[in-house]
C-alpha cells in the first residue's frame, strides 16, 4: 500500500519517468484522478480505522498516517485546481 501511494503521487506530480503521451494524458486528467486517488484514499483510511494490528502497532500506525498525508494531499491538490478556476 506504501508503494502505491508513493508512486501514484509521483506519477500525478510527473516525477517519474513516463512516455510524453501519457504525461499529457495524466495532466489532462488530473482532476478526476486525484478524485480517484480522494475517494480511494479515504476508503482505505475507514478500512484501517476498523482494523486493529495484532503485532507491530507502530508500523500499522505510521501505514495510517501515510494514509491520510496521502489523502490531505490529494485534497489539497483538488483545491489548488479549483482556485485555478
Amino acid at each position: 500500500m506504501e508503494e502505491m501511494l508513493d508512486t501514484w503521487r509521483k506519477s500525478v506530480d510527473l516525477q517519474i519517468p513516463m512516455m510524453d503521451d501519457f504525461k499529457i494524458r495524466m495532466m489532462k486528467n488530473r482532476r478526476e484522478i486525484l478524485e480517484n486517488f480522494l475517494q480511494t484514499g479515504t476508503g482505505w483510511t475507514l478500512a484501517l480505522g476498523c482494523m486493529t494490528p495484532l503485532e507491530d502497532s507502530d508500523r500499522f500506525e505510521d501505514l495510517r498516517i501515510k494514509v491520510k498525508a496521502f489523502v490531505d494531499w490529494a485534497a489539497s491538490e483538488l483545491d489548488s485546481l479549483n482556485t485555478l478556476r
